[in-house]
């Protein structure tokens, strides 16, 4: 190898780290403009103003060992009668009282304007994420387990952003009145202030070090972690109280905390011994430098080269000087801890895009009121990311416009999945779903799902009021339905608001005042008045009536086909009493269609829906 090559490998050596490292500053800073930016674009002028403080409260240390050692001075040459006046010494001791009385008057001031940038903080990072949940458009990220841990990250984010205000007054302050102390000490001797920083800096690097394996250790035990507020919470949320009761599960989750809150301890005290190790190692180092300029002092002052002044300057500056030091690597820490967290948020907001694929801004077509053709799945696979085996496999079923279709199968076939798929929770792996000839990724997303009524399995239960849980079904449509009563009488949900006080303004939750706990079935007729109320051109039913009594579900399907009339129509069921009523009938078993017909004409072909079909029959024979 010749010298040249060897020399440029050298250079590529160093330079290599030293480009990395640029590289990682570099992005520091963005990550830092991104944060300071979040939270001082709502309020500049409060900022500023903040700042201004800051500077004030941070010089006037500076000021006071300046002034304790001119005051000094004066008193010493006033006992040796040499002063022909006391009235400037009067006056440096006024000014000298005015530093401890300066702060303590604009402290609260400060306070009070670091509480408004922290609530601006804590409504603007709300309104950010509520835009990022609103960007994660499917449930591609949102149902898979790293999203939870992820989420939980930036929930601990949200705890630290407002305070970065806080940390920032920390440490410009710190820095502003360390430098006004070092400027002094050097003015003493300029070694002793390169004393302090030669133990300041690796104290530094190594509270950034342990910030790292800290916010490593969160990562590692936040599944344990969210385990252990999920057994903290179940106990108390009245939804699971009966079931945690009658079956005695409470010290089974007590257990079950304990165990995890063992995992996760164990690693945080691992995390928190080499921190304590650090500080006492550091602390060590710097009670040897405070010590060796005490003892220059000391002998400078026997020698006369010190005034008493400078004795009480350099008291003042090293007793200031340690414990600016300290705060400067304690905030540090903070910072960086902090910058860690705000990688893990804007990552997690920056990652908030669909997963789906979408047509171009105004490029997308309109969803059609009324379906001409109706929905043709062509060879449908699919299976969830973290899933072992495909859920759906090559299946091809087509729901005729103005009809009733309904799908059957045992649990785990694949039902809700198409639920999914028809409403582009997901996008099939392969195959397409065509609504009227038109392939769904072809349609402005909004306006697909605003001509789609659904009512899920796993319906949510808002806490709102009745009459607001079932409007909430025409809030995003293009145009109304029907009305909010009229939705009700189809779904029997007015019943629901005859028995309560204040009737559809009835909060259906416990947590507000005057609110109540709905039954299932009652739950089920609010959520189906929620589809019903909305204007749409496909109608999905997931299991309408699972929680409705005998009585109230012959009532709902007595009028369903008026209230579907014209209508694409998608009902999901295990009770034949609904299915038959279906224009077709699709049965799916191990993710595949295996037979398609009427009730009679399945019934008569004695395959797996005649099984079903005589199975639940001959209950009531």
């Amino acid at each position: 190898m010749n010298p040249f090559t060897r020399a440029g490998e050298a250079v590529r050596d160093l330079w290599q780290p030293a480009a990395g490292a640029a590289r990682g500053i570099l992005s520091n800073l963005r990550t830092w403009r991104r944060g300071l930016a979040l939270v001082t674009t709502a309020a500049p002028g409060i900022v500023f103003l903040y700042i201004a403080l800051v500077f004030v409260i941070s010089i006037v240390p500076v000021l006071q060992v300046w002034l304790l050692r001119l005051v000094v001075d004066g008193l010493a040459v006033a006992v040796g009668g040499a002063g022909n006046s006391v009235t400037p010494l009067l006056a440096l001791a006024v000014l000298y009282a005015l530093t401890y009385v300066i702060p303590a008057g604009l402290e609260p001031i400060q306070s009070t304007l670091n509480a408004w940038l922290e609530d601006r903080a804590v409504a603007e990072m709300d309104r950010r994420l509520m835009d990022a949940g609103i960007r994660l458009t499917d449930l591609m990220r949102i149902e898979r387990p790293p999203f939870q841990d992820q989420l939980r990250l930036v929930q601990d984010a949200i705890f630290f952003l407002p305070r970065l205000i806080a940390y920032l007054r920390m440490g410009l302050g710190t820095a502003l009145t360390l430098g006004g102390m070092l400027f002094l000490l050097a003015r003493l001797h300029p070694l002793l202030p390169l004393l302090l920083a030669v133990f300041g800096v690796p104290h530094l690097f190594s509270e950034k070090r342990l910030q790292e394996v800290r916010y490593q250790s969160m990562i590692d035990r936040s599944r344990a972690a969210r385990e252990m507020r999920y057994c903290a919470r179940i106990t108390t949320e009245p939804a699971a109280a009966k079931e945690i009761r009658v079956f005695g599960l409470g010290d089974f989750f007590l257990r079950r905390f304990r165990s995890r809150f063992a995992t996760a301890y164990e690693e945080m005290r691992r995390v928190r011994l080499k921190y304590l190790r650090a500080s006492a190692a550091f602390t060590a180092l710097y009670a040897l430098a405070l010590a060796g300029g005490f003892w220059y002092v000391a002998v400078q002052a026997r020698a006369g080269q010190f005034t008493l002044g400078d004795i009480a300057l350099y008291f003042g500056v090293v007793i200031q000087t340690q414990g600016r030091f300290q705060d400067l690597v304690f905030w540090f820490g903070f910072q960086y801890e902090i910058l860690l967290h705000l990688r893990g948020l804007f990552s997690f907001l920056d990652q908030a895009k669909p997963a789906i694929a979408l047509p171009p801004p105004q490029g997308g077509r309109q969803a059609p009121i009324e379906l001409t053709q109706g929905i043709e799945l062509r060879g449908i696979h699919f299976q969830y990311p973290e899933g072992a085996r495909p859920v759906l496999e090559d299946v091809s079923a087509r729901l005729p416009c103005g009809a009733v279709t309904a799908l059957v199968g045992a649990n785990g076939a694949g039902k809700s999945t198409i639920v999914k798929l028809l409403t582009r929770m997901y996008d099939p792996d392969s195959g397409e779903i065509n609504l009227d000839g038109v392939p769904l990724a072809q349609y402005d997303l909004k306006s697909l799902r605003g001509r789609i009524a659904v009512l899920y399995q796993d319906f949510t239960r808002f806490s709102l009021t009745l009459r607001e849980n079932i409007e909430l079904g025409a809030v995003a449509s293009e145009e109304g339905g029907l009305h909010m009563e009229e939705a009700a009488r189809w779904s029997g949900a007015d019943e629901v608001a005859a028995g309560l006080s204040q009737g559809f303004d009835t909060p259906l939750t416990r947590r507000f005042q005057g609110g109540v706990d709905l039954s299932g079935g009652e739950w089920q007729k609010v959520a189906l008045a929620r589809a019903f109320v909305r204007d749409a051109a496909l109608v999905i039913l997931d299991e309408p009536t699972a929680a409705l009594d005998a009585e109230a579900e012959y009532r709902l399907f007595e009028g369903f086909r008026q209230l579907v009339a014209g209508k694409t129509a998608l009902i999901i069921s295990h009770r034949f009493s609904s299915v038959r009523m279906a224009d077709q009938i699709l049965v799916l078993e191990e993710g595949r269609i295996i037979e398609a017909g009427s009730h009679a004409e399945l019934v008569s072909l004695g395959g797996r829906y005649g099984e079903l079909f005589e199975m639940q029959a001959g209950r009531y024979r």
